[in-house]
């Protein structure tokens, strides 16, 4: 499994550069997973007192959940790394995830947020900043609308 992590700054274009990388490599035949990573403080699925709660209080290493629109299951003993794992696809692609070592591509709405947070990973850039330049330090800076570009990148990692 390849694994692609999408970062950046809040209204830069991650979620659209995501969702779009998503379709364009399911439209060429891959398994693709997704993984997001929510940087609330006190986001949880389960609160003090529901069922999920208390069966992991219990004891439970894992508690699935059931739901009209999908099944999940919570890990509670795995490291970031071990989590990822777990996935069975071609592809995993990240949203937000900065600090996990592996392929980026950088999200920003303009050329001073590449300068705060540019990483040795980033393999490509991408947001509104494609708007205003095509490269910045010898890495292509693609719309989300040139997706194929993208995919094209992602496929020869």
């Amino acid at each position: 499994m390849k694994i692609v992590g999408v970062y950046g700054f809040k209204k830069s274009g991650k979620t659209t550069v995501v969702t779009s990388i998503i379709n364009s490599l399911v439209n060429k035949g891959y398994k693709v997973s997704s993984a997001k990573s929510i940087h609330i403080d006190d986001f949880s699925l389960e609160t003090d007192g529901t069922d999920t709660f208390k069966h992991n209080a219990a004891g439970a290493e894992r508690v699935g959940l059931v739901y009209p629109k999908g099944k999940a299951i919570l890990y509670y003993d795995l490291d970031i790394s071990e989590f990822l794992n777990k996935f069975e696809s071609d592809y995993l692609i990240l949203e937000g995830f900065r600090e996990l070592k592996c392929p980026k591509i950088l999200c920003a709405r303009n050329e001073s947020d590449l300068k705060k947070d540019f990483r040795d990973e980033v393999i490509c850039i991408s947001g509104l900043v494609s708007r205003e330049i095509s490269s910045y330090e010898g890495i292509p800076v693609i719309s989300y609308k040139d997706i194929d570009k993208i995919t094209e990148i992602i496929e020869k990692l």
